[in-house]
């Protein structure tokens, strides 16, 4: 890779992403412009804003990494964000466009009537998606590094042109800037992908998917695939879309195609990983398999490109995660309530020390993967069933909606103490739905008391 191209390329991009979401940031006035884009986004933005918050850091880099190590079968990493995404398109975005509330936590007080929980889910909420953006900043950090890059100003400079943009702007913003990113990210993957293709004969001589790999990583079959689609019905930054969407139909339609496209671009990180194991690339302590490959395999201007491409997934997911985690400060917790000129200076402080306590985060913390991975899943085990169920029931009982969350929490934590054979996640969740269930018998029960009483 020319560098010197590289960081000229970056740094005109950033210029660039932040000339876009100082455009649109022209016409937030209130609140709901500034977190919901005044309900009016339209099929493609949508659709592209979905691609650029699910195709982050994760998926482009760790992807590349697993597939390395594990082969073919690590397509199902990424596969589950995909697949959440198509769910969201066959009826759960619509349910999720249709309520009148702005933030996930909102549909624990719209349908089981509590506050407390409304809060309970928000501070989940908030924490996990804090802890995948300190993640997203991070995999940067390391990125860089990794092609020698290691100058801290410049890096205080690139993740604060986003802030800017971020803070300023809001979700018209973000989505405008992600439609540029989830066009440049894609365009390069697969032009990447379509040279190495054409002029790489090794390409062709890639070993065929082989049950043994798939049994290689059966224990981590359900973290991969099951908890993204989960994540994807209480996620605040999708759910955000959804209810930014100009109606139910368009929002759909645009997480299926978005789901569509992901799975696409998802190819691309695990056909560089196994190619480097196929090619048995020696990858340098702390170097990206997906960059090494890629240098290995095409020539510099493209691995420049590719770099680039990189770090504009990596930016629309974390711009995306800023905005989300204040919608649910500001919303949840009755911050900044009224509409005016003062509330909204507010919003965007809160917003801006959001993105600079992440960014310190980032420089004191290294090793971040397993706590991220647990925060996701702690999410999950919590809040995944009274969601879902809300979504479908109009008014729910609050001692089950309760009993579900703390079973969940109970799961997460009662699991990792005494692992069992069976999928923690998923016998976390099945807890959840068994506290859930026992909130229903209970209330019933009160509810049967309270007639035979009357009589």
């Amino acid at each position: 890779m020319n560098l010197p191209i590289f960081m000229c390329m970056l740094f005109a991009l950033q210029l660039f992403y932040w000339m876009v979401g100082r455009y649109t940031s022209k016409g937030v006035v209130d609140k709901q412009d500034y977190f919901l884009a005044k309900k009016s986004v339209q099929f493609f933005p949508l659709m592209m804003t979905f691609v650029g918050v699910i195709v982050g850091g994760g998926v482009v880099l760790g992807s590349a990494e697993e597939a390395y190590l594990y082969g073919w079968p690590v397509f199902l990493y990424p596969l589950g964000g995909a697949l959440g995404l198509m769910v969201l398109g066959t009826g759960i975005g619509r349910r999720l466009a249709q309520l009148p509330v702005s933030t996930v936590a909102q549909i624990c007080e719209v349908t089981y009537g509590s506050c407390m929980l409304k809060k309970i889910a928000s501070l989940l909420s908030m924490v996990s998606l804090f802890m995948i953006l300190v993640g997203q900043i991070i995999a940067s950090s390391k990125f860089l590094v990794s092609l020698g890059i290691s100058n801290t100003p410049l890096f205080v400079i690139f993740w604060g042109i986003v802030m800017v943009y971020t803070v300023q702007g809001g979700l018209k913003a973000v989505i405008s800037t992600d439609l540029v990113q989830a066009s440049l990210f894609t365009t390069i993957f697969l032009f990447c992908l379509g040279y190495v293709l054409y002029f790489e004969p090794v390409a062709a001589l890639l070993p065929l998917p082989q049950v043994k790999d798939l049994i290689v990583v059966s224990p981590k079959l359900t973290g991969w695939l099951l908890m993204p689609l989960f994540f994807m019905v209480i996620e605040q930054d999708i759910a955000q879309r959804c209810f930014a969407g100009s109606s139910p139909k368009i929002v759909t339609r645009a997480a299926f195609a978005a789901g569509i496209c992901t799975l696409i671009i998802s190819i691309v990180p695990v056909f560089f990983g196994v190619l480097a194991q196929s090619l048995q690339l020696e990858i340098p302590e702390g170097g990206s398999v997906l960059m090494s490959t890629i240098m290995v395999t095409t020539n510099p201007i493209l691995s420049s490109l590719v770099g680039c491409a990189i770090l504009a997934a990596i930016i629309s997911t974390a711009s995306a995660l800023i905005n989300a985690i204040s919608s649910n400060l500001s919303s949840d917790f009755s911050i900044a309530i009224s509409n005016s000129k003062d509330s909204l200076k507010l919003i965007r402080r809160i917003t801006g020390l959001i993105a600079v306590t992440a960014i310190v985060f980032a420089f004191y913390f290294d090793n971040i993967v397993d706590v991220l991975i647990q925060s996701y899943e702690l999410s999950v085990s919590c809040l995944f069933i009274p969601i879902f169920i809300a979504l479908f029931k109009k008014q729910g009982n609050f001692i089950s909606a309760l009993l579900a969350m703390c079973c969940g929490a109970l799961g997460f934590i009662l699991f990792r103490l005494y692992p069992i054979e069976f999928p923690k996640e998923v016998a976390s969740i099945l807890l959840s739905l068994f506290g859930y269930v026992c909130g229903e018998v209970i209330a019933s029960s009160r509810q049967n008391l309270e007639s035979l009483y009357e009589k």
